[in-house]
């Protein structure tokens, strides 16, 4: 048994049911073709400009396949530039700019162990021979940026520093 429409609902059903579906539509083609809404790239610094500075604390550690007589652990101090999230910042200076690095650096704490543990095992793949040549360093240091990259972004790392190498 069919049980009949009242006249209200009828015309509810017959208006509304169109008027909804092209108010979707209408919704569906505005978010498709708004484009996409990417932020612009935050520019690699020009001459006399420098990326946020992350220190990474020193670390003393064993080297790899040390022979009789040669080195056996590096001290190694090692400080990340990184990309700021908004060009603007290489505008700034002094206190502003000391109060912006503070604000950007504050969100990569929780990456400092996973960037110390990288520098960690990918040094202790070298031995103290490899490491005494201006040759062996630049290795090193491409494989620290690598790995740094991976841990972050490979846009976010910029470049890698050593402030602090010491063998013995």
């Amino acid at each position: 048994m069919k049980l009949p429409i009242p006249r209200g609902r009828r015309a509810i059903l017959a208006l509304g049911l169109p008027l909804g579906l092209a108010a979707a539509g209408a919704l569906v083609f505005t978010q498709m073709s708004a484009g996409s809404k990417v932020p612009a790239k935050v520019p690699t610094p020009g001459t006399g400009q420098a990326g946020l500075m992350l220190a990474l604390d020193n670390r003393v550690i064993n080297l790899a396949g040390t022979a009789a007589g040669s080195y056996k652990y590096a001290k190694l101090g090692v400080t990340i530039e990184l990309r700021p999230s908004a060009s603007s910042f290489y505008d700034l200076h002094g206190a502003e700019r000391t109060k912006e690095e503070k604000t950007e650096l504050d969100k990569h704490l929780e990456d400092t162990p996973r960037l110390l543990d990288a520098l960690g095992s990918v040094v202790v793949a070298h031995d103290s021979s490899a490491l005494t040549s201006a040759a062996g360093r630049a290795k090193l240091k491409e494989e620290l940026l690598g790995a740094f990259r991976k841990i972050l972004t490979e846009d976010e790392v910029l470049n890698i520093y050593f402030t602090d190498f010491v063998m013995q």
